[in-house]
């Protein structure tokens, strides 16, 4: 049984109001496009082959990734109708086909030749959105410019005719020429771009050798700074005040930096935006950071949050004395700050999860803190939690209720606007499993995204407890607090320390395998071998299957039983016990 009110449901959002649209008729790397763009700050579409182009094409279309090479309708005709219908895209084709003179008259913004990397993928999608903003004559010069890198890869002689590449760089110096002063404005732009794309990359990669959030914010500092005048972060404590915890060697150290020279950056919620400008910092301000020696004038400041989902951690304070911070800096940035901060909570799930001993934070829940618990209320039964994973707007949680049957607390579940669908797993004499989507979960989701792991909630009549697993470093308090505060009707009862039962890795491999059969393990090996697991597939199910011998829903069977047996063995070797109140 399924319930769903339509009339909580939103209209799907675009993540921004940019829009890539992947062509390619190869499928697998359309998607690969499209997985290695996710997560940026546009949306991304793809569309397998120039026909299903040419049906999605539209003005809100901003930058297409173009193969040229494509069955029935190719890219230069998908090109040709995207310039004849008037639509102001930008293009970038990416293709295995070697560039020659043909090229010069083509109306594409850049030329990627196959195979392609993810950076240079990102790196020409982020460039091409931002010479979306500049001027026709300037985009009409990176585009000639592109085209004759593009060439320049290929030997003179060899071209088809090779006069068609020095006009081509006549062009270029004419439209320079006429444009000087814009073209090079445009260009200092871009080669900030690339450098903080840089910088992007090169924290990206370090991130994935710290492990705690010190590391982190110190590997921060570091290399903003190697880029730019000095950087420091500040955390924000349990008290709700801010202090600096990281700095890049800036003279006066970071037990001396006043937060207060960045205030006007915070709301009245002591929240910075998506990142506000100090351009120039005042004198105050330079000798609180620099100290009273430093004369630099034009010295600009950058303030950007740094968080994971809806919590905020704190923010990261940028300074450049060359060059000044303008919008499409300031977001880049901001995605620096949800990178900082995804990795600070990827750091403290993984310390909960690989640490000897954890930390159990138990509170108590009425009624009004949880639309679960005012469910529970509303049917008179006892409901407990047995699973929850984050969603981007809320949580799914499945739940077993005791005392009341499943097609009621269905009925009785949709009533609830915070709850968007409402499903019946299974249905018992006793008790009986629900999927729940709740969007307005803000203890459960305030829990999650501060690294802690939901390890029990119990509910009778409509209130109970919460049991919350920490990282034994992680700061209690500010969960506490953070948690206690995220709705009415939540106050903390205790605090114990939880030890893990130590397992080595052989032991698990041992127990594993006295749980999987043997041709469960034969067909988990075969799929692994065969690049089944890798993305994109390096075999399909049907290959795989075709290479055992057996058809592709007895491999499925097989898998899906031992993928199950496996993650019943991992969650249960991670289960902690408690040993004292």
């Amino acid at each position: 049984m399924v319930s769903e009110r339509s009339a909580h449901e939103r209209p799907r959002q675009r993540a921004a109001e940019q829009v890539v649209l992947v062509v390619d008729d190869d499928e697998d790397l359309a998607d690969t496009c499209q997985y290695w763009l996710d997560g940026e700050r546009f949306t991304v579409e793809t569309a397998y082959g120039g026909e299903a182009a040419l049906s999605r094409i539209d003005e809100h279309v901003d930058v297409v990734l173009l193969d040229r090479r494509m069955p029935n309708v190719t890219g230069d005709d998908v090109l040709e109708e995207i310039r004849g219908r008037g639509f102001d895209c930008r293009v970038a084709m990416m293709t295995a086909v070697e560039p020659d003179t043909d090229i010069v008259d083509m109306a594409f913004d850049a030329y990627l030749v196959k195979p392609v990397s993810k950076t240079e993928v990102k790196e020409t999608v982020e460039e091409l959105l931002v010479r979306s903003e500049f001027d026709s004559e300037v985009r009409e010069y990176f585009a000639l410019e592109s085209t004759e890198a593009a060439l320049e890869t290929r030997e003179v002689e060899k071209l088809r005719e090779p006069e068609a590449l020095d006009d081509l760089r006549g062009r270029l110096e004419a439209v320079r020429a006429e444009h000087e002063a814009a073209i090079q404005n445009r260009e200092t732009q871009l080669d900030r771009l690339n450098r903080v794309n840089a910088l992007i990359r090169d924290i990206d990669r370090a991130l994935i050798d710290a492990r705690t959030r010190d590391e982190i914010e110190q590997t921060v500092c570091d290399a903003v700074a190697s880029a730019h005048k000095g950087a420091y972060i500040l955390r924000r404590t349990a008290a709700g005040t801010l202090r600096c915890t990281a700095e890049s060697e800036l003279p006066v150290g970071t037990d001396a930096i006043d937060p207060s020279v960045v205030d006007e950056a915070f709301d009245t919620d002591g929240v910075v935006g998506d990142g506000y400008i100090f351009d120039p910092i005042s004198d105050e301000h330079r000798a609180a950071v620099f100290g009273a020696g430093d004369d630099t004038d034009d010295t600009a400041a950058l303030c950007v949050p740094i968080g994971y989902r809806d919590t905020v951690y704190g923010a990261l304070v940028v300074y450049d004395e060359s060059g000044r911070f303008d919008g499409e800096s300031a977001a880049l940035f901001s995605d620096l700050g949800a990178t900082v901060g995804n990795g600070i909570n990827a750091a403290q799930s993984k310390r909960l999860l690989n640490g000897d001993s954890v930390v159990e934070l138990e509170f108590q829940l009425s009624r009004d803190a949880s639309t679960i618990a005012a469910l529970a209320g509303n049917l008179g039964c006892r409901l407990s939690l047995d699973g929850v994973t984050r969603l981007d707007d809320g949580v799914t949680c499945f739940v077993t209720v005791h005392g009341a049957s499943g097609s009621e607390a269905v009925e009785a579940a949709v009533e609830y606007t915070a709850i968007s669908r409402a499903r019946l797993v299974s249905d018992g004499d006793d008790e009986a499993v629900l999927e729940l989507r709740a969007d307005d979960e803000a203890v459960l989701t305030t829990a999650i995204d501060h690294g802690a792991s939901i390890e029990r909630l119990d509910l009778a009549d409509g209130s109970g407890k919460l049991a919350l697993h920490v990282a034994a470093d992680a700061d209690h308090g500010a969960i506490v607090e953070t948690v206690t505060n995220a709705a009415p009707g939540v106050s903390v009862v205790a605090k114990r320390e939880v030890e893990r039962a130590v397992q080595s890795a052989d032991s698990f491999r041992r127990e594993l395998d006295s749980k999987l059969t043997d041709r469960q393990k034969t067909v988990l090996e075969t799929s692994l071998v065969s690049g089944y697991f890798e993305w994109p597939r390096g075999s399909t199910a049907e290959e795989v299957a075709d290479a055992l011998d057996i058809s592709p829903p007895t491999l499925h069977e097989h898998l899906r039983t031992a993928e199950r047996k496996l993650i019943e063995t991992y969650f249960d070797e991670i289960t902690p016990t408690a040993t004292d109140d």
